[in-house]
């Protein structure tokens, strides 16, 4: 018994100490934007459950894509809410590119999210890919209340080489 205190404390100290080298005591920045330029995207479409294995292999094509060309950031588009789909989920998962002139794979498309939309950004830097989407999406809620503004189905998610992951909510 008492072994048991220490052994809690060291498995508490591992936890948190794993948890801040993810980058988990990071905050996230929010900022109410209008988009200047478009972004290309390439990628693949998907309507369908959430836990469906389909699903699941796009997110590896497109990471497969982007180990070929680390410049490439991955990138997923969501044309409904995916913390509130239960059920299903509407989603365009890739890679975001500059131009259309590179090949794409079999299956593959372009798909352009024009400038001009009004958008709740957040950002946070140097975050594991494990725990930044559940930061940033709490983070972009949060800016939409404090705003006091509502979301449109539009979740543009981005997952950069350099750190720096990015999530943008619609706003109507």
């Amino acid at each position: 018994m008492r072994f048991l205190f220490p052994l809690v404390l060291a498995f508490t100290i591992i936890g948190l100490s794993i948890y801040a080298y993810l980058g988990g005591l990071r905050t996230p920045t929010v900022a109410l934007e209008t988009t200047a330029a478009p972004v290309l995207l390439a990628g693949q479409p998907f309507h369908g459950k959430v836990d469906d294995s389909r699903f699941g292999e796009l997110f590896r094509e497109a990471k497969e894509r982007q180990d070929a060309n680390p410049a490439l950031p991955l990138a997923n588009l969501y044309y409904n809410n995916p913390e509130s789909a239960h059920d299903s989920i509407r989603a365009f998962v890739g890679v975001r590119v500059p131009d259309t002139t590179a090949a794409l794979p079999a299956g593959w498309r372009y798909r352009v999210v024009p400038a001009g939309r009004r958008v709740v950004a957040a950002r946070v830097q140097g975050v594991s890919f494990l725990l930044s989407p559940g930061k940033l999406y709490a983070a972009a809620q949060q800016g939409l209340k404090d705003l006091k503004l509502t979301g449109q189905p539009f979740y543009l998610e981005q997952f950069g080489p350099d750190k720096v992951d990015e999530l943008r909510v619609g706003v109507k």
